[in-house]
């Protein structure tokens, strides 16, 4: 398992490389350790684009775990090129993509050839709803300290809401029946992570100032794509 607070310091790098940081993105600690790495002279490519409407993306950021520091850009056509990398698999290594106004993707280096598909950030403010579908080949959940790597993997959409001063119940429902996801609640000021709730429905605190970023979670090895409502309701203090 992982450690809490190491993961904590890990997971605000991440939300501020996915809220548009400059710069190498730094890498999601997710999954288990990778063992013994071949010689790292493989050339991993691929393409990143706007999962919503298959554009590309041009000046979206690749890297890779393990060697750290392995990174690359996306040219105009949103094609990349990472060089001098282990050949896969890599024992549980990582390659991901950014780029400003979108989440993150984060996959296992499992092949020579990798797409990314990002979702551009979506907000909503405390007390409104919106559907959210989740699919079985969206990210793996960078900010779940339980998945992947011990017991079940899962895959996550993001929903950041802009809050206000109050109580604010998240919840998110099936559309059409069926068992509700778990919900992953974090509450973040700037670089900092204030609280972290899991659960559905899931109750937090908050203030302005702040922003709470929900991740909706499935299992990787869902069938189907599941949509949902995720709805938040306020209570005063």
């Amino acid at each position: 398992m992982f450690n809490k607070c190491a993961w904590s310091v890990v997971l605000i790098a991440m939300l501020a490389s996915a809220c548009g940081g400059s710069g190498t993105p730094t890498g999601p600690s997710v999954g288990p350790p990778p063992t013994a790495l071949p010689t790292a002279t493989d050339v991993l490519t691929g393409q990143v684009t706007d999962r919503t409407t298959s554009a590309p993306l041009p000046g979206a950021r690749v890297a890779f775990s393990q060697p750290p520091g392995r990174s690359a850009t996306a040219d105009s056509s949103g094609h990349y090129r990472l060089i001098g990398l282990p050949a896969p698999p890599s024992g549980g290594a990582l390659v991901w993509a950014t780029a400003d106004g979108y989440e993150e993707d984060i996959r296992y280096y499992s092949a020579a050839s990798q797409d990314f598909r990002l979702y551009p950030i979506e907000r909503i403010m405390a007390g409104d709803s919106t559907v959210v579908t989740v699919r079985p080949d969206d990210s793996l959940c960078g900010a779940d300290a339980h998945a992947p790597g011990s017991g079940g993997e899962s895959v996550c959409r993001t929903v950041r809401i802009v809050p206000t001063d109050g109580v604010m119940t998240v919840e998110a429902l099936p559309i059409g029946g069926g068992a509700r996801p778990r919900l992953v609640v974090l509450v973040v000021a700037g670089d900092r992570l204030l609280v972290e709730r899991l659960g559905n429905p899931v109750s937090i605190e908050m203030t302005v100032g702040t922003e709470v970023i929900v991740y909706v979670e499935m299992g990787s090895d869902s069938p189907t794509t599941e949509p949902f409502t995720l709805t938040t309701s306020m209570a005063p203090r």
